[in-house]
């Protein structure tokens, strides 16, 4: 503060000295404590008003709570003051006594402070770098001048670090929208300067892409790093770009509008070597970011309608141009900031986004899945967490059938959960919170699957095992910049998780976890449980609410119901195999796999024959071999086998459905409608098509078939005829449902290549989830 009021006429002094003069200042603070604004204790007029952007709600209303202050002469009570001492030089840039106000500016290399006194704005440089910059804006404004389509101050060089400006806001009204206004002052400064060039001639961007390779900092998260480098790798230097004059900070609080003509200031970075539309664009994304703190995913939204007003690109020069305005502006600021000692928060929230936006330009390099692996593990590199058992190479590589499992705090949890619902790779996402996790699974748009554990109380069942937040202390960063918990506090989860779960620890992690694991841990599964109830966070009213989170958490997710269809031979045992193992694995959900119906009830020859004989009866015979033609007998048989549906539809659902289980039918009521013989029943179609309406509806229902040529080649069991008449029968009565009820899926798949079917049946599911 001493070097600002220096260069501007002052000294100051914590104690009073020889012929100085007292003074208090009041003043705002940041967050981290350091001076926003300040200004003359004296002063009747809010003038710091001048620096802050009153375009929001929020800021309409902070603004008016302060002239309140102001009119009531309150502001000596509010706000905080301190007490100086100053003596004066000769001929002072303006009168300490009066009405001002001052702005501490952004730290950094750039660093100016900005006076607001006698009208006008003083901007005071800190640094060498911001001398420059001045000087620079001072040519600038004297280049671009005023014209028909926007305005800008008079400007004057008071000396090396003062630039003197005019107020051009006075009685304009900023706006924190893109106007048609803006859209035609954009036009003006594109046509001062106008070039093409090829990508290998833009000095600009060479002198970025080398400076970019210079950067040692740890604090920029590495896959954001990782994404420039493989973007520039694949940039055609033959390639033309359009370059034209561009302002180079345009912002809804550079501008504000007068009589229909918008007055933009902070000319600092004006250049003749930005890409076509940069001004555009920044005006778009740094408002969404700083501003309305919207995700990419609105912004890029925001681009696009806005981008018919401003330069109506197609959609190619769309893309375009914002890849060389995101990567100049990126590689320029990253660059920036590494040379910054302490990092304000905002620029937490610009690497974020940064990192999102580029995502569009990676998707022939890496999947949807892969990308959101990297945003995903970029914005936890400040946080402090720990991975439990992933893998030591690029976070990306991650399996298909694998899940990220993340040991964090709760509030951190519960922030990273609204990350990912706003990321714009999600195309839906799943939370399940529970009364130790969230369990979230995320659905690329490409339909990929990414499950995450985000546990913040480490429990099996009722009793937790161990603290969470030293497993997070004790994690240790690997050279892909992702905290892992350490070897011992692996080891010590994973023998708990197995042991506790009655299983035997698999042969890939058993000799790490002897290795790692204290020996006072190595106990059994009655021993780890008498010791875990004595510990002090499972005993009295901390018991109570473990035990209450676990029967909650018992119910906290829905199942749902599949059925497959078709005849004998098409393949429905493969399919239903993979399917069960693919949700198992890839959907991370529990499968219940039963035959044809509930059974709750027995199958009727059981009472004639005993259940032994008559499952192997059932066994060696071939299908629809029952000798049965009556009508009354074959309805006994189906209100039998109907009231196993009727009655065991609410076991299953009970049972599996309600406690998050996928059940998965081999046949369903729909052999009694479309092949009702197999059952050794004959009845009309009509009679047991209306039994289906009193039943729970399942999920989703898949009716395989195939050529009758293929499924005779797999199975000799059916006729050529009946294969047709029953395949046309269920593709029949599959049409037919699908039209009375499309919130329920009925698809008929033709399953010639278990690989296509697969893929089919778990989009199918997927897409519907």
């Amino acid at each position: 503060m001493r070097n600002l009021f220096k260069n501007i006429g002052y000294k100051l002094y914590l104690k009073q000295q020889t012929g100085s003069k007292r003074i208090s200042f009041s003043y705002i603070p940041n967050h981290d404590g350091s001076v926003r604004w300040f200004w003359n204790s004296r002063s009747k007029k809010p003038l710091f008003l001048k620096f802050y952007n009153i375009t929001t709600i929020k800021g309409k209303l902070f603004a008016f709570v302060v002239h309140v202050i102001f009119f009531l002469n309150l502001q000596k009570v509010v706000f905080k003051k301190e007490t100086l001492y100053y003596t004066s030089e000769e001929n002072p840039l303006f009168d300490i006594m009066n009405d001002w106000a001052i702005f501490t500016g952004t730290p950094g290399p750039n660093n100016k402070a900005v006076l607001f006194a006698d009208k006008c704005f003083f901007k005071i440089a800190a640094t060498k770098n911001a001398k420059n910059l001045i000087n620079k804006e001072y040519k600038i404004i004297t280049y671009s001048g005023t014209n028909r389509l926007y305005s800008t101050p008079s400007a004057s060089l008071i000396n090396d670090c003062v630039l003197r400006l005019s107020d051009i806001s006075n009685n304009g009204k900023r706006q924190k929208k893109f106007s048609g206004i803006h859209a035609k002052a954009l036009q003006g400064i594109k046509e001062k300067y106008q070039t093409a060039i090829k990508i290998s001639n833009w000095k600009h961007f060479g002198t970025l892409i080398e400076n970019f390779t210079t950067i040692d900092d740890n604090r920029i998260p590495p896959n954001l790093m990782r994404k420039l480098k493989m973007i520039l790798e694949n940039i055609d230097k033959d390639e033309m770009i359009h370059l034209s004059f561009s302002h180079g900070d345009f912002t809804p609080w550079n501008c504000c509008v007068k009589d229909d003509i918008l007055g933009i200031y902070d000319w600092e970075l004006a250049s003749f070597e930005k890409s076509k539309g940069f001004d555009f664009f920044h005006f778009i994304i740094q408002n969404s970011i700083l501003v309305q703190h919207l995700p990419w995913k609105e912004t890029w939204t925001q681009i696009r309608k806005h981008n018919k007003t401003a330069f109506n690109f197609n959609d190619n020069e769309l893309k375009k141009y914002l890849k060389f305005y995101l990567l100049t502006n990126v590689l320029y600021y990253l660059k920036l900031y590494s040379e910054q000692e302490q990092w304000h928060l905002q620029i937490h929230w610009l690497l974020k986004v940064w990192s999102e936006a580029l995502n569009m330009y990676l998707t022939e390099i890496k999947t949807e899945r892969e990308l959101l692996i990297m945003d995903i593990f970029d914005y936890l590199y400040p946080q402090k967490y720990a991975a439990l058992k992933f893998h030591d190479k690029e976070p990306e590589n991650l399996p298909l059938n694998s899940d990220i499992d993340l040991v964090i705090s709760f509030q951190d949890a519960s922030k990273m959960a609204v990350f990912l619902k706003q990321n714009s790779l999600v195309n839906r996402i799943k939370i399940v919170k529970k009364s130790f996790m969230y369990n979230i699974r995320l659905i690329t748009h490409d339909l990929k699957i990414l499950n995450l554990d985000l546990i913040y109380q480490l429990k099996w069942k009722h009793l937790e095992f161990m603290e969470t937040h030293r497993m997070i202390d004790h994690a240790e960063q690997n050279r892909y910049g992702i905290k892992i918990s350490s070897p011992q506090d692996t080891a010590k989860y994973l023998y708990y998780f197995y042991t506790l779960n009655n299983s035997k620890i698999p042969d890939s992690y058993k000799s790490f976890v002897y290795e790692n694991a204290s020996e006072t841990i190595m106990k059994s599964k009655t021993e780890c449980i008498t010791m875990l109830k004595n510990k002090e966070c499972n005993r009295g009213f901390l018991f109570l609410k473990n035990l209450g989170g676990y029967l909650k958490d018992i119910f906290s997710e829905r199942g749902f119901i599949i059925t497959f269809s078709g005849v004998d031979g098409v393949g429905k045992s493969t399919v239903i195999s993979e399917v069960s193992e693919l949700i198992e694995k890839r959907y991370r959900r529990p499968v219940k796999v039963l035959r044809h119906r509930p059974s709750l009830l027995p199958i009727l020859s059981v009472f004639t024959k005993g259940k032994e004989k008559a499952h192997q009866d059932i066994v060696n015979s071939l299908p629809r071999q029952g000798k049965n033609d009556h009508f009354f007998s074959s309805l006994l048989r189906f209100t039998y086998y109907y009231a196993d549906y009727i009655i065991g539809q609410f076991i299953i659902y009970l049972k599996y459905v309600l406690r998050g289980k996928i059940v998965l039918y081999d046949r369903y009521y729909f052999d009694f409608i479309a092949d009702s013989k197999r059952s050794n029943i004959k009845l009309p179609e009509g009679i047991t098509e209306k039994g289906y309406h009193l039943l729970l509806k399942p999920k989703f229902n898949f009716f395989l078939y195939a050529a009758p040529e293929k499924i005779l080649g797999r199975k000799k069991e059916l006729s050529y005829h009946s294969i047709c008449a029953l395949t046309a029968s269920y593709g029949r009565l599959f049409s037919k449902l699908e039209k009375k009820d499309p919130k329920i899926k009925y698809l008929s798949i033709e399953n010639n290549d278990l690989d296509t079917t697969l893929g089919t049946i778990m989009n199918t599911i997927i897409a519907a989830k």
